[in-house]
């Protein structure tokens, strides 16, 4: 990990502590959380790019995620000046593939536009390469979300392939397919070191 973000260690109980980069507070969500990740998803452009989350999307449901997210190691995007959550990512592991996660993130409306996206991609990924001990992260969008598709390029993946995803809230759609392995991470570390 860099100088700009550092990682407290992770408590035996497998949840994670919080993850600390220049502008974010990553943080597991809280039950206070609710209300915020609510207001933020109650808007179908951002929810028509994900795939889990269902439409209309209501308290309860956020309620529901914040108790239960199964396996999936999940953050609060936070602002670390005002505390304020802007979204959510995290890593999904691969039940088929041992050592492979999936990349997953959104950004509510008002906090577009400001990088955020990429700087807590940045966090969760070089959480899933070290603390989690993967060997490839992988990660899928819509081929209409050009954000998150320059997120993902910012992040170094590759383009893998084209497919279609099932979405709640959207059905089938086509969707463009990103891998990363921990030998190309670990290239990109050294490379953002030597600068």
């Amino acid at each position: 990990m860099t100088e700009e973000m550092t990682e407290r260690p992770r408590p035996r109980t497998g949840a994670p502590r919080a993850l600390v980069s220049p502008r974010l507070r990553l943080r597991p969500p809280a039950p206070d959380d609710a209300e915020a990740i609510a207001e933020l998803l109650d808007d179908y452009d951002v929810v028509k790019m994900l795939s889990r989350v269902p439409w209309p999307y209501t308290r309860d449901h956020a309620e529901d995620f914040i108790r239960d997210h199964g396996d999936e190691t999940v953050f609060a995007i936070c602002l670390k000046a005002t505390g304020d959550l802007v979204g959510i990512c995290g890593v999904q592991p691969d039940d088929r593939r041992p050592k492979r996660g999936e990349l997953g993130f959104w950004i509510g409306r008002p906090f577009w536009g400001n990088g955020y996206a990429t700087e807590a991609a940045h966090a969760a990924i070089d959480y899933g390469f070290t603390a989690l001990g993967l060997d490839e992260i992988t990660v899928s969008c819509r081929v209409i979300n050009e954000a998150s598709r320059r997120v993902i390029w910012k992040c170094g993946f590759r383009f893998s392939g084209n497919g279609m995803i099932e979405t709640v809230s959207a059905g089938r759609v086509a969707s463009e397919h990103f891998s990363l392995d921990r030998s190309c991470w670990r290239s990109l570390k050294s490379w953002g070191e030597a600068r």
